[in-house]
């Protein structure tokens, strides 16, 4: 999960900067999510970016052209928009995911606490216990 955080972090970032926006959905694109198997993707988030893909795959290149870029070439400041938005929903999805697992995955801190106390020997030890 984490790999998949980080990968919509960056897309994210590009997303927010000073490119136009088609410029910047393209690149979001190419340089971090194309290569990601919506296979990968969490369940609750597979179909958004299934379709997302589909999408960014829609219209076929003139020479010299990826397929992103003419899909999103043809797309409306709308359509292009909706897409960013939808990545940044997706990269919100997987911190709140990723976060409920560390949580999860976490000891209580009582535990921490007497086994802390519990480990140790002598006098400070002894009071504590």
């Amino acid at each position: 999960m984490n790999f998949l955080t980080h990968r919509f972090f960056s897309a994210v970032r590009i997303c927010s900067g000073d490119l136009t926006i088609k410029q910047r959905l393209i690149n979001a694109w190419m340089e971090h999510l194309d290569d990601i198997d919506p296979a990968d993707m969490p369940q609750c988030q597979r179909q958004n970016f299934a379709e997302l893909r589909k999408e960014m795959y829609e219209r076929n290149p003139l020479p010299e052209e990826t397929a992103p870029q003419a899909s999103v070439r043809k797309m409306s400041v709308r359509q292009v928009a909706a897409h960013t938005d939808l990545i940044i929903a997706i990269y919100a999805e997987l911190v709140r995911i990723q976060s409920i697992a560390a949580m999860k995955n976490e000891e209580p801190e009582s535990n921490i606490r007497s086994n802390a106390v519990t480990n140790h020997e002598g006098p400070i030890a002894e009071r504590l216990n």
